[in-house]
């Protein structure tokens, strides 16, 4: 027994939720975090268990999923400074630019696959003598209007859906071209 009183390590409790949390399947994952994912997601058409998998290494604690994917069930107001990015050598101008290239590249697919769309945005950077970032990262913006996100370009494109991808990325070049 001792005289000093007990300690309540909050930071020590989140970091073994965490762990515990990493450590479920995905099937037990998906079952334990549905009724916070669907807080934030309402509509019918986002596959719940693609999103799953995308936030469950990224969790300290479940309640920190509704912020973190309710830009799948509404893009929010953001401002063009998202855009701006040192490390992919980004910024609105450049990015206004790759939208453009990507909208008759996704206009054309017919296939919506994670691997369809991956191959579509390589190809793309590759032909445009771009590297990836400066294509991924403006079309990332454009889906999910944060500055984080769960997933990269690609996952969250093909979790949207074309027609809603294509609809936000219109959004976003109307945002980004310059008013005359």
């Amino acid at each position: 027994i001792s005289k000093s009183p007990a300690i309540f390590d909050l930071e020590k409790l989140e970091y073994f939720n965490s762990a515990y949390i990493k450590a479920l399947s995905p099937e037990a994952f998906l079952a334990v975090a549905e009724p916070y994912l669907k807080q934030a997601i309402h509509n019918p058409a986002i596959d719940l268990g693609l999103v799953a998998p995308l936030v469950q290494t990224r969790l300290d604690t479940l309640t920190e999923i509704p912020p973190m994917v309710d830009f799948f069930d509404q893009l929010p107001a953001y401002s063009n400074d998202l855009y701006t990015h040192k490390k992919m050598k980004t910024n609105p101008e450049n990015s206004l630019e790759a939208l453009q290239l990507v909208v008759p590249v996704f206009e054309g697919m017919t296939d919506w696959s994670y691997d369809a769309v991956h191959d579509a945005l390589i190809h793309l950077a590759e032909e445009q003598g771009l590297k990836n970032g400066r294509i991924m990262w403006p079309v990332r913006v454009a889906v999910s209007g944060k500055p984080t996100t769960p997933g990269g370009a690609v996952e969250l494109c093909q979790i949207l859906g074309k027609e809603e991808t294509l609809r936000r990325i219109q959004q976003g070049i109307q945002q980004l071209t310059p008013q005359a």
